[in-house]
């Protein structure tokens, strides 16, 4: 018999677990939401293989059949009863009375899509798309808004009657911690995708410069290829099952930006990412960034110049990563972990059920 206590929650997008927002923003909160009578399920309307197809050099009619499966996942998902939350959007086209769907409890974003990406690769597509009009109407209709930062949030207010900032959470239970000390090779580390390897392109020389002096510097690329091959520069390939120890491999975490419209939207993850694995950071000072790797967490940078003296004087001292990684830690153990945020993320959903 059917627990009627519990609130059920079906949490629909387009992307499936493998990208890494429906992972952060729906998945990762369901054992927790879980453990305070609330059943969230993840919904995508795209499967890991569907999504691969989608961003591979696949045909047009492949990729168009593919779309069509997704829009028959909507239509399923829109006949269900419980309470709706979309995150993003619920298909990579819009379909009009699927997407974006009459009725909505929750929508939920992570990244400044009324504004649209300064991304070449996804300007191409944005009239297509049509991310920012899609994502207004959202706001307009769903009876709460959750934003990841408070950027965001002052965007969705202007469109939405109730918004409330629910940032992106890391579990530091589950990430295991850098051991800092001196080693023969400073790593300086960065983890991302494809479509932000571009942010590296300004930081690239400035590794290479201190390479060419002497520091035993070595950039570590996670997920995604620079197309720079250098004795100063790793790739490595993501996935789930590796990530907690490459983030803890890593003496420094990087997350260089441009100051555009779009940055300013971002939610550092990256940088709760190193935070988790008590892994000090050197940031653009763009959008919520700035607050992140305040009082000791790290030290902001802009010019080239600025980057190349915060990698010497933070990879001079061992003591200081570990002070600075280890304040780090406690910061995202108060602040933005799943522990932290999933009593009161439950105690929103049952307010409005």
């Amino acid at each position: 018999m059917e627990d009627e206590t519990r609130l059920t929650v079906h949490g629909a997008t387009a992307y499936p677990a493998t990208a890494a927002s429906a992972r952060v923003r729906i998945v990762n909160h369901i054992p927790f939401l879980r453990k305070l009578d609330i059943e969230l399920d993840h919904m995508p309307t795209l499967s890991a293989d569907d999504y691969a197809l989608l961003t591979s050099s696949a045909n047009l009619a492949r990729k168009a059949t593919v779309l069509g499966r997704s829009a028959l996942r909507a239509l399923a998902i829109d006949d269900r009863s419980g309470m709706l939350l979309i995150h993003r959007l619920l298909l990579l086209m819009p379909l009009p009375g699927i997407d974006p769907p009459r009725r909505l409890d929750v929508y939920d974003f992570d990244d400044a899509l009324t504004v649209g990406s300064a991304a070449a690769t996804n300007r191409r597509f944005q009239w297509t798309k049509q991310e920012g009009r899609r994502a207004i109407t959202c706001m307009r209709r769903a009876r709460l808004v959750f934003a990841a930062n408070s950027i965001l949030a002052s965007q969705a207010r202007l469109h939405a009657s109730r918004v409330e900032v629910l940032p992106s959470c890391v579990d530091p239970v589950a990430q295991p911690l850098h051991a800092h000390g001196v080693g023969e090779t400073l790593t300086v580390g960065w983890i991302g995708s494809h479509t932000t390897a571009a942010y590296l392109k300004p930081l690239l020389p400035v590794v290479g410069r201190l390479h060419e002096r002497g520091l035993r510097v070595r950039l570590t690329v996670i997920g995604a290829d620079t197309g720079v091959r250098a004795p100063w520069i790793k790739h490595r390939p993501w996935s789930l099952a590796s990530q907690p120890a490459d983030l803890a491999s890593f003496d420094i975490g990087v997350m260089p930006l441009p100051d555009d419209a779009w940055a300013r939207g971002k939610s550092g993850y990256k940088l709760l990412q190193y935070f988790a694995a008590g892994v000090p950071a050197i940031a653009s000072p763009v959008g919520i960034n700035s607050e992140l790797v305040a009082e000791g967490r790290g030290i902001a940078a802009t010019s080239p110049a600025e980057w190349e003296r915060a990698l010497v004087e933070m990879g001079a001292d061992a003591d200081s990563r570990r002070q600075r990684g280890e304040s780090a830690r406690r910061y995202v153990e108060e602040h933005y972990s799943y522990q932290r945020w999933a009593p009161e993320l439950a105690s929103m959903l049952k307010a409005l059920a």
